[in-house]
């Protein structure tokens, strides 16, 4: 499974930051064991380890946006439940492992669904009024593309009912 320049940059980036908590944990260690030393009443008292901080999952949110509400079709996106990254797969093959999780996308009835929502949200206006009469998607890309302050709202409203679907399924599945 090839990676894209974007999650090569994130692996690269999060090695650093590994490394880098790990020198910092030796530093300290270090200067306790010879710091330690400094009252006079006898040996010194051995030093206990400082437990290593959990590493919390840190989820690809922007990704799984764009996983959900990609409907190319020919994209697969997989959730990597260990290191919460967002893998996609271009070539149909399915990956091998439990810790990958297929990323659902956005049904035909949500985003028909999303669209009523998003025009009942609207203040009474001929473009209300419009874009309640769009019978199909096409026509109301067509009608939300005339209107650029429309436009906005629309993708605005559409990234948040994407938000939404995504926690409560990060929810479902236990990592949130």
């Amino acid at each position: 499974m090839a990676l894209t320049l974007w999650q090569r940059i994130r692996v690269a980036f999060r090695g650093w930051l590994r490394r880098r908590e790990e020198e910092e944990q030796r530093k300290r260690e270090e200067f306790l064991a010879k710091n330690v030393r400094w009252s006079a009443a006898g040996p010194a008292a051995p030093v206990p380890a400082m437990p290593p901080r959990p590493a919390a999952l840190h989820l690809d949110l922007d990704g799984l946006q764009v996983a959900y509400l990609d409907d190319s079709g020919m994209i697969e996106y997989y959730l990597d439940k260990t290191t919460g990254d967002v893998l996609d797969v271009r070539d149909g093959t399915k990956p091998e492992g439990s810790r990958l999780i297929r990323v659902p996308s956005r049904s035909e009835t949500t985003e028909t669904a999303d669209r009523r929502a998003f025009v009942e949200s609207l203040e009474e206006s001929p473009a209300k009024a419009m874009l309640a009469g769009a019978a199909v998607p096409a026509e109301f890309r067509r009608l939300i593309a005339a209107d650029r302050r429309t436009e906005r709202a629309w993708y605005n409203f559409r990234n948040e009912r994407a938000t939404q679907a995504i926690e409560s399924w990060l929810r479902s599945l236990g990592l949130r």
